[in-house]
């Protein structure tokens, strides 16, 4: 529904007029204010080529002061340790905390969407290709098969 305006008059011209020149004598704004905007708005348009060149050139920057940090991502984490669990020695005692983790992680990646038995089956995957044949005896070693059990029966992740 439309709302009905009605006309300014003379008198409204006047008190807005008055109201302005107030707020001009009495609500300055302090010169050395803190500056508040979290991005700097541009105030032209620039060239499509030219935004694009100014990304490359902050990722390459990010990406170099990483290098010079010797600082992971959060996915070099992720992959080490996926590989650190999909390449150890299930003949150790997993501790529950171990457990917990890996519950927690695989809850994560539901919670995001993925499916659990893919997962797992990607995890199998990785521990495949990286492990040695020889040290997984006993195991499936092609393709997605059951999932690996410890000897006092309580079931791993894949």
């Amino acid at each position: 529904m439309a709302k009905l305006r009605r006309q300014l008059t003379q008198a409204d011209a006047d008190r807005i007029a008055e109201m302005d020149e107030a707020r001009g004598a009495y609500f300055q704004r302090d010169p050395d204010r803190p500056d508040n905007l979290f991005v700097k708005l541009r105030r032209r348009r620039q060239p499509l080529e030219l935004k694009k060149a100014q990304q490359r050139l902050r990722t390459a920057r990010w990406r170099s002061e990483m290098d010079r940090r010797k600082a992971p991502t959060t996915t070099d984490v992720g992959l080490a340790l996926a590989t650190a669990l999909a390449t150890s020695s299930w003949s150790d005692m997993l501790t529950p905390a171990d457990y917990d983790l890996l519950r927690r992680a695989l809850a994560d990646l539901q919670a995001r969407g993925f499916s659990i038995e893919e997962t797992k089956k990607t995890m199998r995957r990785l521990r495949i290709r990286m492990v040695d044949p020889g040290d997984r005896q006993g195991e499936e070693s092609e393709g997605c098969g059951p999932p690996i059990w410890q000897d006092d029966g309580r079931k791993l992740p894949f």
